[in-house]
């Protein structure tokens, strides 16, 4: 059903923290595959993906077509390394995935708010993670391979497509 991809650099830590979640959701079969996109790292964040199974895939010369046809999902959620879904985050995923035809185009999750956080904390944190797969981006594997072209970056993907918003939440690295 899912590919889930993760682009990294030198983020063991994060992509170790998130993995078991994946890999538990794996075992179920509603992850068909982790890519990790590792762009350059030089800690063990390409082993750290290797020990739990991930396909590693060199994001420096990663043709986009090519590592679109490498996820096996029909859809594909891009998430920053340590975001974690929270909720019935499956259930709200596969209801967009099953809408009636048209509907389902690509989304983003909602950001979720870390109860561990003071409200002080909360007050002055930062909002999320910036850039384009901060809040999560999933998208058909169809729809990314028409948008797909050689040379094209992993952020670029999501330019000029139109979003919703999934009422599942993403708790983003940040506020961990």
């Amino acid at each position: 059903m899912l590919s889930v991809l993760v682009p990294t650099h030198n983020n063991e830590d994060r992509l170790a923290q998130m993995l078991p979640d994946l890999v538990r959701h794996a075992v179920s079969g509603a992850i068909s595959d982790v890519i990790v996109l590792d762009g350059g790292s030089s800690d063990e964040t390409v082993r750290v993906g290797e020990i739990a199974g991930c396909t590693i895939i060199d994001a420096s010369g990663a043709d986009m077509p090519a590592v679109l046809d490498a996820a096996r999902g029909l859809w594909l959620l891009i998430l920053p390394p340590g975001a974690r879904l929270v909720g019935d985050w499956l259930a709200t995923v596969e209801a967009h995935i099953n809408a009636p035809a048209g509907a389902a185009g690509a989304a983003r999750f909602r950001l979720a708010r870390d109860p561990g956080l003071s409200l002080w904390a909360r007050l002055f944190k930062r909002r999320g993670p910036a850039g384009p797969f901060g809040r999560g981006f999933l998208i058909s594997k169809a729809q990314a391979q028409a948008l797909s072209r050689p040379g094209m970056t992993l952020d670029a993907l999501p330019r000029g497509v139109a979003v919703r918003t999934l009422r599942a939440g993403l708790l983003p690295p940040a506020s961990r």
